[in-house]
C-alpha cells in the first residue's frame, strides 16, 4: 500500500501551486528562534528586574506584570512600554529574533534546512503560498537566498492591497504578524480573531488549496482553528504532519480534513525528504510526457504571470509536437488498405486519435477559457497548434484517400475544443485568431505544403469528402462530429455547469464554423451535412445575427467579413442542407 509520505510527494509534484504550508512555530524553534509568548515572558521579566523585583521559576512573568501595571501583558503593551520608538523597538526584539556573530557561527537564528527546502519547493513552482503563525523572518530570507522575492501579508494592510493569490508566485501570509511590527498576536484573546481581510485570504486558502500541515498543534490559534474547522469542503488532499504525538485538537482537524498523517523527526527532516522525493521524481519523469492533469494546472498557472509567457507557448507546443508524432506514425496508424488489420474500423482509428490528443485538447481548452482575461493568452500558439496537429507532407507510399485526411482529424477536435470553448469564455480574440489564420497542410502535387483557411482545411466535411457521396458519408460525418462532441465533453465540463450547457456550446461552435464553410465553398457538391445540431440551434443563432446586426460577436470580432444579412441566409443554407 503506498504511504502517506509517497502520496504526498505525488500530489506536491503532479499539482504545481496548488498546495499550501500552513507553518507553526516547530518549524521556527528548530533555529532558535523562541515562540512569541516566550519574547512576552522575557520581556515581563526584564520589566520586573528594571523594578528590582526578581521573578522566581514559580512565577509567571506575565502575572507579575498585569498586577503590577494593570494592563494586559500583551506584545504591544510591553514593546510601547520598553521601546518608544521604532528603532528602539527594533534594537528591542533583535535579540530574539536576529543572530549574534556567535550564534550565526553556530547557526542559530538563521535560516534550516527546512526552510532552505521549502525555499526551493517555492522556487521550482510547486508551492505558492504559506501561511505561517510565526513573526520571523527567516522564511523570507531563505526565499530572497534563492532568488525569489516574495510578497508577504503581515496585517490588513497589506491583506486589502494584496493580489489574488492565484496571480502570484510567492506569498508568505504571516496570520499571526511580523516581530518588527506592534501588531502580533499573542495572547489567547488576541487569537480570538482577525481582521477581515486577513480572514478571507484563510479562508480562500483552507478553500481552494491542499495543504500541508507542520510545526502547528492547532491549540492555541483558535480563529485559525476555527476557520479550518468551518472549511467544508476543498479541492485537494491534507498532509498534516507532527513531531511528537498528535494532540486531541489536532486529531479532530485531521478527521474533519480527512487528512493524510505523517510522523516526523522535527521540520528539518520533514522538508529536506520532501525536497529529495519530489526531485527523484521529477528526475525520472524526465522526457515523459505530461499528464493531462498536470499539463491543464500548469496552463493555469501560467496564464495570469507575464513572466510565464514562454513557458506557456512551450507547453502548447511541446505538447502538441508530441501529438503531431504520435498521430503521424504510419507504423501505428498505417494508410495502405494492406497494412490494417482484418477487424479495422473506421471509428476506432479516430477514436484512438481523440485519445491521443488529450493532453493538447485540456491545454488549449483552458487557454482558451480564461484567457481573455489574462496577460497570456497563448492564441497564437495555440493556432499554430493547428499546422503542428495536421500533415504537411503526403505518405511517402501508396495510401487510402480516407485515411490520409482522416489524419486532420487531431487539428479538427483541437479547433472545436479551443473554439467552444473560447466562444463560452468570451474570448473572441482567439477565436478569430483561430479561424482565421491558415493552416499548413499537405499538398499531393507539391512537396511543399499549402495553406487553408481552418474553414476549408478542417472542415468535418472536407475530412469526410473521400467517404462518397449521399448518405454514407453524411453518416460518416454525422459520426465524426458526434465523436468530437463525445470526446470534448470530458475536458469541456471543467467550464460549463451541466451538460446541456455543454452541448448548447458545442453546437454553438459548430454552426460557426459550418458558416465558415459554407462562406468558403459555397455548399458545392453538398446534399446535406451530417451535424449534431437541429433547428432549435439555427433558430438561436438567427434571433442573436438578427437583433444585434453587425454587432453580432463573431462579425466585431472579425472572425469573418459577412454582414448580417449573409449571414442570416447562409443560416438559412444550413437549414436545407440540415435534415
Amino acid at each position: 500500500m503506498v504511504d502517506a509520505r509517497m502520496s504526498l510527494t505525488f500530489s506536491v509534484r503532479n499539482n504545481p501551486g496548488r498546495y499550501a504550508l500552513l507553518l507553526g512555530s516547530g518549524v521556527s524553534t528548530e533555529a532558535g528562534i523562541p515562540t512569541g509568548w516566550t519574547v512576552v515572558s522575557k520581556l515581563a521579566q526584564r520589566a520586573a528586574a528594571t523594578e528590582g523585583t526578581p521573578i522566581d521559576d514559580d512565577t509567571d512573568p506575565t502575572d507579575w506584570y498585569e498586577e503590577t501595571y494593570d494592563e494586559p501583558a500583551t506584545y504591544e503593551n510591553l514593546i510601547e512600554g520598553l521601546a518608544r520608538t521604532q528603532t528602539e523597538r527594533r534594537s528591542l526584539l533583535e535579540d530574539f529574533f536576529e543572530p549574534t556573530e556567535e550564534e550565526a557561527e553556530r547557526g542559530e537564528k538563521t535560516p534550516t534546512e527546512a526552510h532552505e527546502s521549502i525555499a526551493w519547493l517555492v522556487e521550482k513552482g510547486y508551492i505558492d503560498v504559506i501561511l505561517t503563525t510565526n513573526f520571523d523572518q527567516l522564511l523570507e530570507q531563505a526565499l530572497r537566498d534563492r532568488g525569489v522575492n516574495p510578497v508577504v501579508i503581515s496585517g490588513e494592510e497589506s491583506a486589502q492591497g494584496a493580489e489574488p493569490l492565484q496571480h502570484q508566485d510567492a506569498v508568505v501570509v504571516k496570520v499571526n504578524g511580523d516581530y518588527k511590527q506592534t501588531n502580533v498576536k499573542n495572547l489567547s484573546s488576541e487569537l480570538e480573531s482577525y481582521s477581515e481581510p486577513i480572514r478571507q485570504i484563510i479562508d480562500r486558502v483552507f478553500q481552494e488549496y491542499g495543504l500541508i500541515v507542520c510545526g502547528w498543534s492547532g491549540e492555541y490559534d483558535t480563529r485559525l482553528r476555527q476557520s479550518l474547522q468551518e472549511c467544508e469542503t476543498h479541492r485537494y488532499s491534507t498532509y498534516w504532519t507532527y513531531y511528537s504525538n498528535l494532540g486531541d485538537i489536532a486529531g479532530e482537524l485531521v478527521a474533519h480534513r480527512d487528512a493524510f498523517t505523517i510522523h516526523h523527526d522535527g521540520a528539518i527532516s520533514l522538508f529536506t525528504d520532501l525536497q529529495g522525493r519530489v526531485q527523484a521524481l521529477a528526475d525520472a519523469e524526465e522526457g515523459e510526457p505530461l499528464s493531462t492533469p498536470i499539463a491543464r494546472e500548469r496552463a493555469k498557472r501560467y496564464l495570469p504571470r507575464d513572466e510565464h509567457r514562454i513557458d506557456l507557448a512551450d507547453l502548447i507546443r511541446e505538447t502538441a509536437v508530441r501529438t503531431g508524432k504520435n498521430v503521424q506514425n504510419e507504423e501505428r496508424f498505417p494508410l495502405s488498405t494492406e497494412q490494417l488489420d482484418d477487424d479495422f474500423s473506421f471509428t476506432d482509428r479516430y477514436q484512438e486519435y481523440g485519445n491521443l490528443t488529450q493532453t493538447i485538447v485540456a491545454v488549449v481548452m483552458t487557454c482558451a477559457y480564461w484567457g481573455g482575461e489574462t496577460v497570456n493568452s497563448g492564441k497564437d500558439p495555440i493556432s499554430d497548434s493547428l499546422s503542428t496537429l495536421t500533415p504537411s507532407q503526403s505518405p511517402t507510399s501508396q495510401f487510402n484517400g480516407k485515411l490520409n485526411d482522416l489524419r486532420r482529424y487531431p487539428a479538427t477536435l483541437v479547433l472545436y475544443g479551443a473554439g467552444l470553448a473560447g466562444v463560452a469564455g468570451d474570448n473572441w480574440d482567439l477565436v478569430s485568431t483561430l479561424l482565421t489564420n491558415p493552416v499548413e497542410i499537405s499538398n499531393v502535387r507539391s512537396a511543399q505544403p499549402s495553406e487553408e483557411l481552418p474553414a476549408k482545411a478542417l472542415h468535418p466535411q472536407w475530412l469526410t469528402g473521400e467517404w462518397g457521396r449521399g448518405f454514407d458519408r453524411e453518416g460518416a460525418e454525422q459520426s465524426l462530429r458526434s465523436s468530437m462532441k463525445q470526446t470534448l465533453e470530458d475536458p469541456g465540463m471543467e467550464f460549463f455547469v451541466s451538460e446541456s450547457q455543454y452541448e448548447r456550446a458545442f453546437e454553438n461552435f459548430e454552426v460557426l464554423f459550418d458558416v465558415l464553410w459554407y462562406a468558403e465553398s459555397g455548399g458545392e457538391h453538398v446534399v446535406s451535412l451530417g451535424t449534431t445540431y437541429w433547428g432549435e440551434t439555427l433558430n438561436r443563432m438567427e434571433e442573436a445575427v438578427e437583433e444585434q446586426q453587425e454587432n453580432w460577436a463573431p462579425i466585431r470580432a472579425g472572425v469573418s467579413d459577412l454582414t448580417s444579412d449573409e449571414v442570416m441566409a447562409i443560416l438559412d443554407e444550413l437549414r436545407d442542407l440540415n435534415h
